[in-house]
């Protein structure tokens, strides 16, 4: 069955001033949106550093390290089996279940190219099939974009044109389109657009 990961953990010292604003009605918004526009069996899994409320339908798992930072998102590579990565900051506006099937019979991982170096990686999203716990397990502190750039991985761009987008790098120059994901990075997250149409449609 695939898994939809996220990561949850509270700001300290390593976090920046666009990541601090996290709580777990963020992780609702997310599970939310995955439960509209996905049709197919999945579970959702917030892994967070200490034991959290949440809604029904979301499971937690311990983030391992003491101080997570945005290393931690490896983590959830742990997960063995087929699954969606998405960071709290993402948006779900249509049916993916094309996306979670791609996950459960693909080789290796694919990452969206990086809106501003498009020829290499960005880890806004990953679709990641079963048999690749091993980026968790031989994780030792690299910075996560690039660690998961070391492994082989298609385009989700190129599998999947204009489908998962960044929202500085794509929407607000070129609109929606077709976009069925959109994951923002940075400054400027979706509870700062409240009065644009789609956000206030999809995240919620």
């Amino acid at each position: 069955m695939l898994t939809v990961c996220t990561l949850l953990w509270d700001a300290n010292s390593c976090s920046r001033d666009f990541s601090r604003m996290y709580d777990e009605e963020w992780v609702h918004k997310l599970y939310r949106g995955f439960r509209r526009n996905l049709t197919v069996p999945f579970r959702f899994v917030c892994f967070t550093d200490r034991p959290r409320i949440f809604d029904p339908g979301i499971e937690q798992d311990a983030i391992l390290a003491k101080r997570p930072d945005y290393g931690a998102c490896i983590e959830a590579y742990r997960t063995d089996g087929p699954m969606i990565l998405a960071g709290l900051d993402t948006v779900v506006l249509g049916n993916i279940d094309h996306l979670a099937a791609w996950c459960e019979t693909a080789k290796a991982q694919a990452l969206p190219r990086d809106p501003y170096h498009p020829n290499i990686a960005c880890n806004g999203v990953a679709l990641v099939p079963a048999g690749w716990t091993k980026i968790a397990t031989q994780h030792r502190g690299e910075n996560d974009m690039e660690w998961v750039r070391k492994f082989p991985h298609s385009f989700i761009d190129d599998l999947f044109p204009g489908e998962v987008v960044s929202f500085k790098g794509h929407v607000k120059k070129h609109g929606l389109r077709n976009a069925r994901i959109v994951y923002f990075h940075g400054l400027q997250k979706p509870h700062e657009l409240d009065g644009v149409d789609w956000i206030k449609e999809h995240w919620r």
